[in-house]
């Protein structure tokens, strides 16, 4: 999960209207809209004020909220109200692509069914929201994920009620459907969110927010909020991502290198810089590997038609764990267990969204360095150096 860190929360509000534009042009670009789902409070209104004033193709936009509270129309509790005075009063939105919550209606478990399946219409089935922006209270809740509500055991539905929490009952979207989101990004200001901040980057199940998934996430925190992040937890430099492919996957690395500058790494490409049917895998991938090996890449991306003659050869070069991967669970564990660095795929077996989600989970995970992990890892180096058999 990455972490930004600002002097003060106007500067998290600005940053994350930035990244909430960013996201809308490529997904409007990439797939024909843009579906996102808003939390309340005070530095969001100010995020979403800034919002109103960035590059953002307005007429492909949908909203959602991600929780309210059980209240009358124009209460003063009511998310909806601010956001609405926010949003839009300022950006040429319409209002037909603000979904609110239901939550007036009599019946309040048929609202939230029904507006389960709003969010289905919008967002398929099942549904997936590009980006759902969340917050973090002090005790670790977010959205309404309140500690100790049942509605954390939710697992079959993407629109629930809660009990009460701080005098009002509410509606909220669920972990499901949350987790399925594309890109999560918290906003966290505050020092009295200290401690429930760490917790969040430590993963603690034992508050809310650490059950919200982290590979495709983003932290904004003011000096309040992060005040006890230990170093370790600190935004460091951009990777330094290095990518390769001969004519087999000659489209999606211009497809990855785009996406991948444009989220902010720094990036070589290794070749081919044209298209040339015959080309061989080995004159890219052996430079790559070795720019890895040497430390002048944090990671590699190789790719061929279908990935495997890529994985074969970087796996000849002494220092390189590399791998064909397909799916997200690999990505990340294939990091975080055995240690690899760099990830193989096919031009011609996965498409583009896939294959950018297998990048990002690959380029977001970490080296666990878990003694059980180092010592099998170390019995792999025996076969590379057979005198210490």
């Amino acid at each position: 999960m990455k972490l930004e860190i600002f002097p003060l929360p106007e500067a998290v509000a600005s940053e994350a209207a930035s990244i909430i534009a960013a996201e809308a042009r490529v997904a409007v670009a990439e797939r024909g809209r843009f579906i996102m789902a808003v939390s309340g409070g005070k530095t969001p209104w100010v995020m979403l004020r800034a919002l109103a004033n960035e590059d953002v193709p307005w007429e492909n936009v949908h909203i959602f909220q991600v929780d309210e509270r059980i209240a009358p129309a124009n209460d003063p509790s009511r998310n909806l109200s601010h956001l609405q005075e926010s949003l839009l009063s300022h950006a040429p939105l319409s209002p037909d692509h603000i979904y609110s919550m239901p939550v007036e209606e009599p019946d309040l478990k048929s609202a939230a069914i029904k507006y389960a399946q709003i969010i289905e219409n919008i967002a398929g089935s099942p549904p997936v929201f590009d980006l759902i922006h969340l917050g973090l209270g002090p005790d670790g809740h977010t959205a309404s994920l309140i500690p100790g509500d049942p509605v954390l055991k939710i697992t079959d539905d993407d629109v629930a009620l809660t009990g009460v929490y701080q005098e009002h009952q509410r509606m909220t979207l669920t972990y499901p459907v949350i987790n399925r989101a594309r890109r999560i990004l918290w906003v966290v200001t505050g020092s009295e969110k200290a401690t429930a901040l760490q917790e969040l980057l430590n993963r603690d199940h034992s508050i809310p927010g650490g059950s919200i998934r982290q590979e495709h996430a983003i932290v904004l925190a003011d000096s309040g909020a992060a005040m006890a992040i230990k170093d370790s937890s600190r935004q460091k430099k951009p990777l330094k991502v290095g990518i390769a492919s001969d004519h087999g996957g000659y489209e999606l690395k211009h497809d990855l290198i785009m996406k991948l500058r444009f989220a902010g790494y720094e990036v070589t490409d290794f070749g081919a810089s044209t298209f040339l049917f015959g080309d061989d895998y080995p004159d890219y991938v052996v430079p790559l590997s070795r720019a890895v090996v040497t430390g002048a890449l944090d990671r590699g991306i190789a790719i061929c038609g279908s990935g495997v003659g890529a994985a074969i050869c970087a796996n000849k070069i002494k220092g390189i764990r590399a791998a064909l991967i397909h799916d997200h669970f690999s990505a990340k564990q294939g990091v975080e267990d055995d240690h690899m660095n760099m990830l193989c795929m096919g031009g011609r077996t996965v498409g583009p969204e896939v294959a950018w989600d297998l990048v990002q989970t690959f380029l977001h995970s970490n080296y666990s360095q878990a003694e059980r992990h180092l010592r099998r890892l170390e019995k792999v180096a025996t076969l590379e150096n057979p005198e210490k058999n």
